[in-house]
């Protein structure tokens, strides 16, 4: 008792960090003049820049790819000679076939969140910024973008420990987030930009997982973490939102925890302060079903669901590490110790940056374009569509661990994806 008695829980500090990001979003919603001119009193203080972000498809990544492979007008993260998503796989090749005995499955989610806490720029090797591969928080030679932080001095659980700005997409909407512009003198002495981002999180639309456990699933990249924090959540383990009954009823079964006006738009409250926190729960590998409580594994929505929006629809799991579900990281994160931030990196073309800069002396303007393609993968035996593991013994996976789900193709495999993105 001793030890964890000077503890933080993971739970409450991700309450605090969901208050912030929501009253981000509320300030940052876009459905009147008056937001639009506060968007825009924004975008000038910081000299007109902006980083863009909307939903794509694979195939119209792949056409692009192809046609500008050689112009730099596109470029990948991570670098790569051909399309691939985040971990370095091929979105156009997801699955694994009919000989394992099982089909194969895929649901695109509804709409897709980016938690990012830092967006940072990098310099040529030329111009004496780090070799490729070898960046870091420390090494950047410029700060685009970091979420403002409301913890004491001293409170340190990560890169995002201060929170993060939730960029939702869906459908034909574009995120957007005002950057400090790169001084125009300096633009062409940069190459590269690294996104530190917390999360990658999945809606899903009921009618094709019809659990709402499963209606938010998020991929860690950089959770929180530290000696100090109760918390089993690590890099690569997938985690899925547990809404508390003080928030708006609709998170269990739409978007709106994305998206703030619609909460509005359906009559009910924002919520504010810490009346809407949020449980994590983690998933077995070997069934799909959730774990119940450890010591540092706080899942009440297992042991009181009556408490939670959307809790689990079967009896949990006893917890054990090595069978939480993962997902596939890229190769680079198995050098990296559970503390030390993972940053995405995508090369830019500052010849870009120049032209944006007619409009705005000081301007650069970054976009990019995401697709989360049948990023749920599953094997079944079930004739239908939807993924109900829990309520369903035909879609449940059958891995003996999280990394035996990931390799082994002769398993009943549930796999998500990370993104494909691109930037232009």
């Amino acid at each position: 008792m001793k030890q964890n008695k000077n503890k933080f829980q993971r739970g409450m500090l991700k309450i605090a960090i969901f208050a912030t990001t929501a009253l981000f979003l509320i300030t940052n919603c876009k459905k009147d003049k008056d937001d639009t001119l506060e968007l825009l009193l924004a975008l000038s203080l910081m000299g007109g820049s902006t980083a863009e972000f909307q939903l794509s498809t694979t195939s119209a990544l792949a056409n692009a790819y192809s046609a500008n492979a050689n112009s730099r007008q596109f470029s990948m993260l991570p670098h790569s000679a051909l399309l691939t998503d985040l971990a370095g796989d091929n979105p156009e090749n997801y699955g694994d076939g009919a000989a394992d005995g099982f089909n194969d499955h895929f649901i695109t989610p509804e709409a897709v969140s980016m938690e990012l806490c830092q967006l940072l720029a990098y310099k040529s090797v030329a111009k004496g910024g780090p070799t490729v591969g070898s960046e870091t928080l420390d090494n950047a030679s410029f700060i685009a973008y970091k979420f403002p932080s409301n913890l004491p001095p001293g409170v340190d659980f990560g890169p995002c420990s201060g929170g993060a700005a939730i960029i939702a997409l869906k459908g034909k909407e574009k995120g957007m987030i005002p950057i400090n512009p790169i001084p125009a003198a300096e633009i062409q002495d940069y190459d590269r930009i690294g996104f530190v981002i917390e999360s990658f999180s999945y809606y899903f639309n009921p009618n094709d997982v019809p659990e709402n456990a499963y209606r938010y699933v998020d991929l860690a990249l950089n959770p929180l973490a530290g000696d100090h924090l109760d918390t089993d959540i690590v890099r690569g383990d997938v985690i899925t939102k547990i809404w508390k009954n003080g928030c708006p009823a609709s998170f269990a079964n739409s978007a709106s925890a994305f998206f703030p006006q619609m909460v509005l738009e359906k009559g009910e409250s924002l919520p504010m302060g810490t009346t809407c926190s949020i449980g994590e729960a983690l998933i077995y590998a070997g069934s799909g079903a959730f774990f119940t409580p450890n010591i540092n594994y706080k899942a009440q929505f297992t042991t009181d669901p009556g408490s939670f929006l959307n809790p689990p629809s079967a009896p949990g799991v006893f917890y054990n590490a090595a069978q939480k579900l993962k997902f596939k990281v890229p190769a680079s994160v198995s050098n990296l110790s559970a503390t030390t931030p993972y940053i995405l990196i995508t090369n830019i073309n500052t010849a870009k940056g120049e032209k944006n800069s007619e409009m705005s002396p000081v301007g650069m303007n970054l976009s990019f374009d995401i697709s989360v393609d049948k990023t749920l993968f599953w094997d079944s035996t079930a004739a239908d569509n939807v993924f109900s593991p829990q309520l369903d013994a035909a879609d449940r996976p059958n891995a003996t661990s999280g990394e035996d789900n990931l390799t082994n193709t002769a398993r009943r495999n549930l796999i998500f994806h990370l993104p494909t993105v691109l930037v232009r």
